[in-house]
């Protein structure tokens, strides 16, 4: 590998272990082939090839930390349903679930319908309120309880109901008391923005969409002055702005720090994200250049091929290998 810090970076994956709060969504994609029209209405008529299942959100970023070679201990709430059994399997060796019932919730799934190669439609079942006090307190008592064994603390905010002001209140305290770096990322695409919450956390990432609803005039273009506006609103934290295809523009420490994306087409870009945000938790701060290097590269990655899923380690190391 062409740099030698980036190699010890990836070495010290496996040595790390993360403390991942978030929405998990269980992903169903059914793919088919067109077979023609509905003589009755305009609607295209396939054939149903095959149904694929996989584990989102929350739990996608788990899935990227293992898959890099970090440990999880992973908090999520689950709905009383059939749903909620296909966790079952997901099962790693490297992986502490500590999933949390609420039986009067659906569990979070969004189905995905693709025919030949294009999304043409998806049907969510959602349930965003707030989990109630009691549901609240019992995962307040399991990170009392797990905060120490872990090295980073991770909030992946799907805004389905589990990260409520009071749970970012009680994580932030516990963080800071525990000398516990927090990332964040928290999602605005179908609900109002909640980033002030995450005042002062170490890393907030955004997508650029994000950006532009906590300030209307962020330029990607800009230096340190970019983000005047954003830091007004959250405080002492450092800002990654996830800028897809162009790479990040990130204000670390005051200073502002451009990385590149990898040089591929992407095929899917859902999940970039989630990619981004389990290779940057993992990474030493103290070489933040290289860790946003890693981070981009995994996130572009992740993108060569259909469906929200990791890519694999190997193909990280052959990757910056070849640089």
């Amino acid at each position: 590998m062409r740099n030698k810090k980036i190699a010890q970076q990836i070495e010290g994956f496996r040595k790390k272990r993360v403390l991942l709060i978030g929405d998990s969504i269980l992903d169903i994609y059914v793919y088919g082939k067109a077979i023609g029209k509905s003589l009755e209405t305009p609607t295209i008529v396939a054939r149903e090839e095959r149904t694929e299942l996989s584990f989102g959100g929350a739990a996608l970023v788990a899935r990227n930390i293992l898959e890099l070679g970090g440990s999880v201990s992973f908090f999520s709430v689950v709905g009383g349903d059939d749903e909620a059994r296909h966790y079952q399997d997901f099962r790693h060796g490297n992986l502490d679930k500590h999933f949390f019932t609420d039986k009067t919730r659906r569990t979070t799934v969004k189905k995905r319908f693709w025919v030949d190669g294009y999304k043409l439609l998806q049907m969510d079942n959602l349930d965003n309120r707030d989990i109630d006090g009691a549901l609240l307190e019992k995962i307040k008592e399991g990170l009392a309880a797990e905060i120490g064994k872990c090295d980073a603390v991770v909030i992946s905010d799907y805004r389905h109901g589990m990260l409520t002001a009071g749970l970012i209140s009680y994580v932030k305290s516990i963080a800071k008391e525990r000398k516990k770096n927090i990332f964040v990322d928290s999602q605005i695409s179908h609900r109002e923005g909640n980033h002030a919450l995450y005042a002062d956390c170490f890393m907030v990432l955004l997508s650029e969409k994000e950006a532009v609803s906590l300030d209307g005039k962020f330029a990607a273009s800009g230096g340190p002055a970019a983000f005047k506006k954003i830091s007004a609103i959250l405080g002492k934290s450092n800002v990654c702005i996830k800028l897809g295809e162009a790479g990040s523009l990130c204000l670390v420490n005051g200073a502002a720090i451009r990385t590149g994306a990898i040089d591929a087409k992407a095929v899917d870009t859902c999940g970039a994200g989630d990619a981004f945000l389990a290779a940057l938790c993992l990474s030493s701060m103290e070489d933040i250049e290289n860790a946003l290097e890693i981070a981009n590269v995994w996130a572009g990655l992740s993108t060569l091929a259909q469906g929200a899923n990791p890519p694999k380690i190997g193909d990280l190391t052959k990757y910056l290998g070849k640089e």
